[in-house]
């Protein structure tokens, strides 16, 4: 019997109480929820900026960049209280510097949609600016880089000039001459700024550039020769600029004169004489670029088979074999591996194995070098029985005391020594023995034998 105190209530439906609000009940709901929860502002704003297309009449041009200011803004929060926290400590975990990121990657998505008021950017470069400022937290590049996507106008590129010059420094300097020579096109003021700093080869090559563009060859030519100069570190295109100008015009003597100036700064010393080289050999002045070329070798750093290969190939016959014997030793003293190309290039096969068994040691008796896979697989067709020892040393060492990653080298290595057996020695009984007797030793070791188990 079903009586007045044990009658069931209808159950509450959130959803369809919802659907009976009327529109100032509802205004008052959502008031409250972002009142006491903040974060739902930012839900808020994402729907009405998704519903942009389906409801044009009621949210206009005008709504889409209020929108997109507030979202800049929140975004900017949620990525301030990670970075503020990263200043304090000098960093912070992984995850939480990928989620910063995202936050600065939406802010970037926002600015390549155009839709933001200047209001709203300045405000954001305010606060942003006060976390750049601090330098701990290892965001400032990509904080530099949105202050550069967010700036359109000229009076946002002049107002990141103002920030960037609340605390000047020659780093902040270089910025705001950046600003000024290619955002705001004001010339005065960048020459004005770049006077001041010309310490390294890259000021004077941004000055250089900034003559090319204007059109002004004589200031371009008068700035790279000073750089050349007193340029510190960096004068590549310093010294590429000048080259290309007086070679053009065929002017032997400058040019002669700027690989003397190389010479005397201890840099671009190989560059410019292979150029030296170069610009001779192309007049056909044998002697001038074979002194060039001679001249060269003595800064050769790397690539001395290239190097051997170039003097080879140019130098007349008898300057050749004159110079030969010393550039083959001063290549065995400096590069090893390719000394032994080069021995293989002369027939030495005999020289080049013996080098692979027992190579030079240093003056603490351990061999310089340790791989000669390249020259072993050179020579397999003329000692197979001697390159199937050392690729079976190559095997064992990466098997004793090995993981499933020198298993797999140790594998490599056998199948090159079972190509020997197989197809040079003709000696398959033999492969399989000895094969079968390392497996046998090494029955213990279930991953090993798993992964040569193709052999």
């Amino acid at each position: 019997m079903v009586t007045e105190n044990n009658i069931q209530p209808e159950k509450f439906s959130l959803y369809e109480r919802l659907r009976d609000l009327n529109t100032s009940e509802f205004y008052d709901l959502v008031s409250t929820l972002l009142i006491k929860k903040p974060e739902l502002h930012q839900l808020v704003l994402k729907w009405f900026k998704e519903k942009q297309e389906s409801m044009p009449d009621i949210i206009t041009d005008d709504d889409m960049v209020s929108i997109n200011d507030g979202l800049l803004l929140e975004y900017w929060e949620d990525a301030r209280s990670i970075i503020s926290e990263f200043n304090e400590l000098g960093g912070g975990p992984e995850d939480d510097e990928e989620e910063a990121f995202g936050y600065l990657e939406k802010i970037s998505e926002l600015i390549k949609e155009g839709d933001l008021s200047t209001i709203a950017k300045l405000e954001f470069l305010d606060e942003a600016f006060e976390e750049y400022n601090i330098k701990n937290s290892g965001f400032e590049d990509g904080l530099l880089d949105i202050f550069f996507e967010i700036c359109q106008t000229k009076e946002e590129w002049e107002y990141l000039v103002k920030k960037l010059d609340e605390h000047p420094s020659d780093w902040r300097k270089k910025q705001i001459m950046k600003i000024q020579r290619e955002y705001l096109h004001n010339d005065e003021a960048y020459l004005q700024e770049r006077m001041k700093i010309l310490n390294y080869g890259m000021d004077y090559w941004d000055l250089v550039e900034y003559y090319v563009e204007i059109g002004d060859q004589v200031k371009a030519l008068e700035t790279a020769e000073t750089g050349i100069l007193k340029g510190e570190g960096w004068v590549t295109k310093l010294f590429e600029f000048l080259w290309e100008y007086y070679s053009k015009k065929g002017d032997t003597a400058n040019l002669e004169r700027l690989v003397q100036t190389a010479l005397s700064r201890n840099t671009e010393q190989k560059d410019m004489l292979d150029r030296l080289f170069e610009y001779y050999r192309s007049k056909g002045d044998y002697e001038h670029a074979k002194a060039a070329l001679l001249k060269s070798f003595e800064f050769t750093r790397k690539k001395y088979y290239e190097e051997y290969k170039k003097l080879k190939e140019f130098l007349k016959v008898p300057d050749w074999k004159s110079i030969e014997p010393e550039i083959f030793t001063r290549i065995k003293e400096k590069d090893f591996h390719d000394y032994l190309r080069i021995c293989l290039d002369k027939g030495m096969k005999e020289t080049v194995l013996k080098s692979i068994f027992d190579p030079p040691k240093n003056r603490f008796s351990y061999s310089i070098e340790d791989d000669f896979d390249e020259f072993a697989d050179k020579l397999a067709n003329d000692f197979p029985d001697k390159i199937t020892e050392y690729y079976w040393q190559k095997a064992y060492r990466n098997i004793l005391n090995g993981n499933r990653k020198t298993y797999s080298v140790a594998a490599k290595y056998l199948g090159k020594a079972k190509d020997i057996y197989i197809n040079i020695l003709n000696n398959e009984a033999g492969w399989i023995k000895r094969f079968s007797n390392l497996k046998s030793e090494f029955k213990k070791r279930p991953a090993f034998l798993e992964i040569v188990s193709g052999l």
